[in-house]
């Protein structure tokens, strides 16, 4: 609800998104939720271990990407729910 691109890490920081989406629950009332996300940095974690097999043999390890960036940024959303329609000032 709150991302609708879903949640992914991104190696540069986008700005501040904003929006006001309205819910109507099963008796007809509205409610009113803000929605802002923002970009938090996140360090990237490797694995320092590599999982063995049976014979105890270490397996090859996969690379998503050639080259991680070593900092990453997550996004983070706050969400306020009211019964009142005042977008303005939610912002």
């Amino acid at each position: 609800f709150c991302q609708p691109s879903g949640w992914q890490l991104f190696p540069e920081r986008n700005p501040p998104t904003f929006f006001v989406a309205v819910l109507t629950d099963i008796n007809s009332e509205r409610h009113y939720c803000a929605c802002f996300t923002f970009w938090e940095a996140v360090e990237s974690t490797q694995a320092q271990s590599h999982p063995r097999n049976g014979d105890g043999e270490e397996e090859e390890e996969e690379r998503l990407s050639p080259v991680q960036p070593a900092q990453l940024f997550a996004p983070k959303s706050l969400v306020l729910v009211s019964r009142l329609d005042h977008a303005e000032v939610f912002r």
